[in-house]
């Protein structure tokens, strides 16, 4: 990668309108993420520990529901208002 598509000199963050092509397997990937919170968190997200450096983030059971729950509320909520916005517009 080019200097002039990574942000601030960072080789791990690309400028904005920066085009990615994605593989089959990363579009899965996404997708699997997209559905799943708590898979991501697992799989990608890491908390800096000043006794152990860079560590996974291990959630507690309670963690996981409360994430899986605002999920599912906004999945929820976005639908709902999905579907009000169509009906709405079809008496413009």
């Amino acid at each position: 990668m080019s200097q002039q598509e990574v942000y601030l000199g960072n080789p791990n963050l690309k400028k904005a309108n920066t085009p990615i092509e994605f593989s089959e397997e990363n579009i899965l990937e996404f997708l699997k993420c997209k559905d799943d919170p708590v898979y991501f968190a697992r799989k990608y997200i890491r908390i800096v520990s000043l006794d152990e450096g860079l560590v996974p983030f291990n959630m507690y059971d309670f963690q996981e529901k409360l994430i899986d729950r605002f999920h599912g509320i906004y999945n929820r909520s976005f639908s709902f208002f999905t579907y009000r916005t169509n009906h709405f517009l079809k008496f413009l």
